[in-house]
């Protein structure tokens, strides 16, 4: 238990300084993240802090006041991380690639990307490989908690047929939203559209019309109601809102891959820029800050990314899935950051 104790204190102690970038010799030193669980190498664990092991953890959604969802690609698992850095899996393995419906504790997934909770409790998954968007419905003396069923789409088929939900077909969904009406949205990468799943029905709702989209990997709400979509085939910040054609994000500077979009309370946009290596927050004015990592350099210590992929805001901090360390960083937001 000691030996623990002093485990979890080196992977989520250490890292635990959040302060703003500081002058040194006249160079601003790299933001400093918390790197929450995962200890830079690939596998499959449960357990806390840097004992736990991810294979690229991709997508975040929150899940309770001090934790977190993370679809984790190559364990074809779903995962949560709590603040303390304790993770657990409540469905999912590495050797049950594939897909079956049923108790959490035998269901098989292929390659789940997007994650999201319900306020019942319900979570969706969005399974890139499988073309289809799974449901875990919670369930007491189910083994592993929740029944996992099939949602929407055609297991194993890509297309892009709207209609009805187990009939319709996706190309590579990556990313789930609810919606406050309790409909379902999805990036379609393949089709680069977005799709919505309402009362049993899948139709697509932006993209399919002459205004195009070119991989759109990532959606979230902003504070005014519209949804934006990190397209990161285009470089660019999409806007969408019922009604209204697509729109574009002003942003001062250019965006090199964005992967992961999130909103603040405050209308910050996040950003996960993959190729760049950082995470960014956008004002209203479009002037751009990074918060996390450092442009153009790969690393994993608190200072470095590799290849972020999503970021959360969730229970004062912005959560990173950073990919290719296989770990869940985030950095805390009460404090003041530059230029925002």
């Amino acid at each position: 238990m000691i030996q623990q104790a002093k485990r979890r204190g080196a992977a989520i102690g250490s890292a635990c300084v959040c302060a703003a970038a500081v002058a040194v010799a006249g160079v601003k030193a790299p933001p400093q993240m918390t790197i929450v669980a995962g200890a830079g190498v690939a596998g499959f664990a449960d357990g806390v802090g840097d004992e736990a092991r991810f294979n690229k953890p991709i997508r975040l959604a929150p899940f309770s006041a001090g934790a977190v969802l993370v679809s984790d690609i190559f364990n074809h698992a779903i995962r949560i991380v709590s603040k303390d850095g304790r993770v657990r899996t409540i469905a999912g393995a590495p050797d049950r690639k594939g897909h079956e419906d049923g108790p959490a504790a035998t269901a098989r997934f292929a390659s789940p990307h997007g994650v999201g909770a319900a306020a019942d409790g319900r979570i969706v998954v969005a399974e890139a490989e499988g073309h289809t968007l799974r449901l875990l419905t919670p369930k007491a003396g189910v083994a592993g908690g929740y029944v996992v069923s099939t949602l929407a789409g055609t297991p194993g088929k890509p297309g892009g047929v709207d209609g009805p939900a187990l009939q319709s077909l996706f190309n590579s969904p990556h990313a789930v939203l609810w919606g406050e009406d309790g409909a379902l949205y999805t990036p379609d990468i393949g089709n680069a559209t977005i799709r919505r799943v309402r009362n049993g029905v899948v139709e697509t709702v932006a993209g399919s019309g002459s205004d195009k989209m070119v991989y759109p990997m990532d959606i979230a709400w902003m504070r005014d109601g519209r949804m934006i979509v990190a397209d990161a085939g285009a470089n660019l910040l999409r806007t969408w809102r019922q009604g209204e054609p697509l729109g574009t994000l002003a942003v001062q500077g250019a965006l090199a891959t964005p992967h992961g979009v999130a909103s603040g309370p405050d209308g910050t946009i996040y950003v996960a820029d993959m190729k760049s290596q950082r995470v960014l927050a956008i004002d209203a004015a479009g002037n751009v800050t990074t918060v996390a990592g450092v442009e153009g350099q790969a690393g994993g210590d608190s200072s470095h990314l590799n290849r972020p992929a999503a970021v959360l805001v969730h229970a004062g901090w912005l959560w990173i899935a950073d990919l290719d360390n296989h770990r869940i960083c985030a950095v805390q937001l009460n404090r003041q950051r530059p230029g925002i």
